[in-house]
């Protein structure tokens, strides 16, 4: 085990929590697999030559490639990526990312008829992730990359990012018409484009024109195999919220299910608390609960009132849920919790975040979850067992909303981050870490300004096995932007005497003096 040293601006929201028993999103356009071989376009030159060829003699190791920024990638450099694709001169290469390079549209829709005529093929492998373009790609780049891309459906295409590329409605419209009936794309990526209301009103009626080719499909789900849509910072208020709602729900008529769930990202879009009935249709479909699986809400002024609107109903399948950083206070954290047993059955991860919830809210929030002495059994105990991961960062809950985190029985990751707890609130919840923690794995008490005594007292508690047979899940602790000295350094010696296999995260530490310990070098 080996103490880390992290800065005192560290902050949990940039930790993506992962629950053991809540499904992940399967992939992103930009992600590279630890055991894919990929080629990355940097390096002396600036020329793209020498990975052209790679892809040209079908390298066979070659399976991802990135163009980055730093490198130059034109039409010349794109039309013969086409050739290699169209001719079938590579069949290895399944993955392009080359965001950030501008390219024009003649060039950019005969690689979308490329793509379409690889589909064609029915060959084993083919370009299933795409990110490409600059962000003045715009209506006109994104309109000639579909029309080509339209010819097959979206070719093999199953991720998909054009995010922060200037898109507007007439962009949005030619996206819908060529991706509505596609068996293939996951994860479509249109963040920062501010295309508003409007954008989603054109998606809609893309997706219905080119529904309405197909008689066979036109009351049929739209994307049917959608997975991932992210739609963040795209200037979406309730009334896009409405029309998106439609098109993820579908036809009244359709009985039709999707397949799987939707991650929705809808974060720093202005929703209010009106967006949130259309969310609850999302959340709370009758015949088979949630559409959505995971929702990232962060920065959408949704306020108690919104929090109000999506406790009611029954939201089954909704497993994540992030409503950072929306100007939620203690009364909204009441409403939310009175609903947390009955409303949010498989609910495993809920971001709260910077909302000035205070003590009460957060106590209100835990004293609707099992605690240590509940059984897990939520149907006799009246509270809910599923949430494993809380995120109360920032949300000033001081000492007595920290006490009543940590009195948990469920919890297995805890983020009390920036809560100005201080020393008081550290000696006061010292006692209820004394031996480790039964259920917390993951626990973070980083920026709470507590000096370096009641940092000691933590440890030690934290040390204080009571006997032989003494069982700890916790296996991090986070405790960062709090004093750490000397007297800290030697609390974490004895702590890791005891709990060997405990990783705590902290600051470097600093004597007496003022100095650091890399000072004496």
């Amino acid at each position: 085990m080996t103490a880390v040293g992290i800065s005192t601006n560290y902050s949990p929201l940039n930790h993506q929590l992962k629950p053991s028993s809540a499904k992940q999103p399967t992939s992103s356009s930009h992600y590279i697999s630890p055991t894919s071989i990929m080629a990355w376009g940097s390096g002396a030159f600036n020329s793209c030559d020498k990975l052209l060829e790679r892809v040209e003699k079908n390298d066979p190791t070659l399976k991802e490639l990135v163009i980055l920024p730093m490198k130059t990638f034109g039409a010349k450099d794109l039309d013969r990526l086409s050739h290699a694709i169209e001719t079938g001169m590579n069949t290895h290469l399944v993955s392009i990312s080359a965001s950030g390079h501008p390219l024009p549209p003649n060039s950019l829709k005969a690689f979308g008829n490329a793509l379409s005529i690889q589909a064609s093929k029915q060959q084993k492998y083919g370009i299933t992730s795409l990110a490409i373009g600059s962000k003045d790609m715009g209506d006109e780049g994104t309109i000639a990359l579909c029309q080509g891309l339209a010819l097959s459906n979206g070719a093999l295409l199953q991720h998909f990012d054009l995010g922060w590329k200037e898109i507007g409605k007439d962009g949005l419209y030619e996206i819908g018409t060529t991706f509505v009936h596609s068996k293939c794309l996951r994860e479509l990526d249109l963040s920062r484009n501010d295309f508003g209301n409007d954008g989603i009103v054109q998606l809609s009626k893309g997706a219905a024109a080119a529904a309405a080719e197909h008689d066979d499909d036109a009351a049929g789900v739209a994307f049917p195999a959608l997975e991932q849509l992210i739609l963040s910072e795209c200037n979406i208020d309730s009334t896009g919220m409405d029309v998106l709602a439609k098109i993820l729900l579908g036809q009244e008529k359709d009985k039709r299910q999707r397949s799987k769930r939707i991650h929705l990202a809808i974060g720093s879009n202005p929703i209010g608390s009106a967006g949130c009935h259309s969310l609850v249709q999302l959340l709370s479909c009758v015949d088979h609960g949630s559409v959505i699986s995971h929702l990232q809400a962060a920065q959408c002024s949704i306020g108690n009132g919104g929090v109000e609107i999506l406790s009611q109903g029954f939201h089954r399948g909704l497993e994540i849920m992030d409503i950072s950083d929306n100007g939620i206070t203690t009364d909204g954290a009441k409403k939310l919790a009175a609903s947390l047993s009955q409303s949010w059955p498989d609910l495993v991860e809920m971001k709260i975040a910077k909302n000035e919830i205070g003590s009460d809210g957060v106590s209100a929030i835990l004293g609707s979850l099992i605690t240590r002495g509940d059984t897990n059994d939520s149907t006799e105990s009246g509270k809910n067992s599923s949430l494993q991961n809380l995120d109360l960062s920032y949300t000033n809950c001081g000492a007595e909303g920290a006490k009543a985190a940590l009195r948990s029985g469920g919890l297995h990751t805890l983020r009390l981050f920036g809560n100005t707890i201080g020393s008081d609130g550290f000696h006061a919840i010292a006692p209820l870490l004394r031996g480790g923690h039964p259920n917390i794995e993951n626990l973070d008490l980083g920026g709470n300004n507590a000096e370096e005594d009641s940092v000691v007292r933590l440890l030690d508690s934290i040390a204080d096995k009571k006997d032989a047979s003494a069982h700890s899940r916790l296996a991090v602790l986070e405790i960062g932007g709090n004093k750490f000295g000397d007297k800290a350094m030697e609390a974490l010696t004895r702590l890791q005497s005891v709990w060997p296999d405990l990783d705590v995260a902290h600051d470097k530490p600093v004597g007496e003096s003022g100095w650091k310990e890399e000072d004496q070098d």
